[in-house]
């Protein structure tokens, strides 16, 4: 497949002028996205969420089986409140067999230069390390859905740890909707120990359950404990599902991950010494209830939408330096 990039730019340029008569804005960002044929559906449910929120050049990368790559050119345009044109102008590259259209001289040159590029993976990273790592190297920050990556075929532990080299060694930006989906729970967790004398249980935690979260969310949220509370990796089972950590103090704490269903309720139990117990549980009707020795409270729950979260990730050019840190228990 070859580029002709002077065409693809001028047939760009008269579709969006076709779909507005106004003042166009300028494109905010590139946003090249890498994904499989069977996950268009995902990603154009994220992009109608920006539509008319940001101007962006999306370049999406669709790995399909057909023979030859392809490439076909589109644009999206809303009139906002100012009677400016806030457009999408989309190039969809369809790589086949060939492996032509992701190859980096398809893309790359497509690029607008001098705004940032954002680069969103959904698809597997093993078998596609060469692109992966290409990718890298045109991004100024990187989304991720690593448990999008494992339901395609990645190991948890070494995704894990592809991650952690990205962002911890290589020092590129990276975020991950697998984490953001997890904020929710971990505000009502640590909430659980805010107040009333409670922050001195943190200290007695002895083993955590975790129920109704895939694998790699589940993951991510002993991490995230692990960070907070200065715990280092002591092992992992082969299936993952239980991690053992040392606190502070050097005592064994086993954390217990029963993987879920996308949409299942999710509970989070943390035992402490003396059989007590801080519980979480959050419901799909996006009700919760924390409850802990001596007292409870309720709430109300929403996770954000890949929308949202790819909308605060484009927003700004920076590292999650929890998220950051909290890879960094992963050996």
């Amino acid at each position: 497949m070859k580029v002709d990039v002077g065409a693809v730019e001028a047939e760009l340029a008269r579709m969006q002028r076709e779909l507005t008569n106004s003042e166009v804005r300028t494109s905010l960002f590139n946003l090249v996205v890498m994904s499989p044929d069977a996950q268009r559906a995902m990603v154009d449910e994220a992009l109608n969420y920006l539509l008319g929120k940001r101007a962006a050049r999306v370049i999406h990368i669709v790995n399909n089986d057909q023979k030859e790559s392809s490439l076909e050119v589109s644009a999206r345009c809303f009139v906002d409140h100012e009677h400016k044109g806030v457009c999408f102008q989309e190039v969809v590259i369809t790589n086949g067999a060939d492996d032509a259209g992701g190859a980096p001289g398809s893309w790359i040159p497509l690029l607008v230069r001098d705004i940032p590029t954002y680069i969103l993976w959904l698809d597997r990273v093993s078998g596609r390390e060469a692109l992966f790592e290409h990718v890298q190297s045109q991004a100024d920050k990187i989304v991720v859905d690593s448990d999008h990556c494992v339901e395609l075929g990645d190991d948890p532990e070494d995704l894990l740890g592809t991650l952690r080299t990205v962002a911890v060694e290589e020092g590129v930006p990276l975020a991950d909707f697998s984490w953001k989906r997890l904020r929710p729970y971990q505000q009502l967790t640590a909430g659980a120990f805010e107040g009333e004398g409670r922050e001195r249980w943190l200290d007695e935690i002895d083993r955590v359950e975790l129920r109704g979260l895939a694998t790699v969310a589940a993951n991510l949220f002993a991490l995230w404990l692990a960070e907070r509370l200065g715990w280092s990796r002591s092992g992992t089972t082969a299936d993952h599902e239980r991690i053992v950590f040392r606190d502070v103090r050097g005592r064994s704490v086993e954390v217990v991950c029963e993987n879920g269903e996308p949409g299942c309720d999710v509970a989070i139990a943390i035992h402490l010494t003396n059989d007590r117990v801080v519980e979480v549980t959050a419901g799909r009707n996006g009700c919760a209830d924390v409850d802990y020795p001596g007292g409870e409270t309720k709430h109300l729950v929403t996770i954000p939408s890949n929308g949202e979260i790819l909308l605060e990730e484009v927003d700004a050019v920076y590292a999650d330096d929890l998220y950051r840190d909290a890879l960094t228990r992963t050996t």
